[in-house]
C-alpha cells in the first residue's frame, strides 16, 4: 500500500508539474515569447526601442558591476565625511557633498531604467515587487526631495536650517535660569565697603 501511495504522490506531483509548464507556456506565449510584461507605465510596449535600450542596458552584466561598484563607493564617502558643528566644513567635506549629486544622477538613472524595463507595481516581476528594489526608490525619492527642497529653497532666498546652534542654545540654559540654580556669591562694591568705614 505504501509504494501505491507514493506512486501516487509522483504522479501527482508529475501532473502538477506539467500544469504549471503549461501555464508558464501559455504566459509566454501571450507575450510573444517574451517574460516581459506586454506594457509598462502604460506607454512602452515589447516592440518599443527604448523600452528595449533600457532593458539590454539593465541586463548588462558590466552596468550591474558599475552599480555595485557605486554602492560602494557611496558607502566609503559616507564613511569619510567628517560632519562639523556650527556648519562649518573642510575641502574633503565639500568634495564629497558635490560628490553625492553625481551619486544621486547614478542611481536615479538606474532607478528609471529599470522602471521602464520591467514595470512600476502592476506586473510578476515588477520594479517595486523586489524589496532591495524598494529600498532603492526609497533612498532615491528622498534623495530627490532633499534636492528638490534644497533649490527650491535657494530661489526663494531662504537661509539653510542651523540645527547646530539650535542644539547648542537647547544644550545652554538661560543666564538668568543658572542663577537661580547656582548662586553668585556677592563682592562688596567699593561704595559699600566706604559706607561701612
Amino acid at each position: 500500500m505504501s509504494a501505491n501511495a507514493e506512486d501516487k504522490l509522483v504522479i501527482m506531483n508529475e501532473e502538477e508539474l506539467k500544469r504549471k509548464q503549461r501555464e508558464k507556456l501559455k504566459k509566454l506565449q501571450a507575450t510573444g515569447g517574451n517574460p516581459r510584461p506586454a506594457r509598462t507605465l502604460f506607454l512602452f510596449n515589447l516592440k518599443n526601442p527604448f523600452r528595449k535600450a533600457c532593458t539590454s542596458i539593465v541586463e548588462w552584466k558590466t552596468f550591474k558591476i558599475i552599480i555595485l561598484l557605486t554602492i560602494f563607493a557611496n558607502c566609503i564617502a559616507l564613511a569619510v565625511f567628517l560632519p562639523m558643528p556650527e556648519e562649518d566644513s573642510n575641502n574633503t567635506n565639500i568634495n564629497l557633498e558635490s560628490l553625492e549629486y553625481i551619486f544621486l544622477i547614478i542611481f536615479t538613472l538606474e532607478c528609471f531604467l529599470k522602471i521602464v524595463a520591467y514595470g512600476l507595481v502592476f506586473h510578476e516581476g515588477a520594479y517595486l515587487r523586489n524589496c532591495w528594489n524598494i529600498l532603492d526608490f526609497v533612498i532615491v525619492f528622498m534623495g530627490l526631495f532633499t534636492f528638490a527642497l534644497d533649490t527650491i529653497n535657494k530661489i526663494a532666498g531662504v537661509p539653510p536650517p542651523a540645527p547646530a546652534v539650535a542644539a547648542r542654545v537647547t544644550s545652554q540654559p538661560d543666564p538668568a535660569v543658572r542663577r537661580k540654580r547656582r548662586p553668585i556669591p556677592l563682592i562688596p562694591s567699593v561704595r559699600e565697603a566706604d559706607s561701612e568705614v
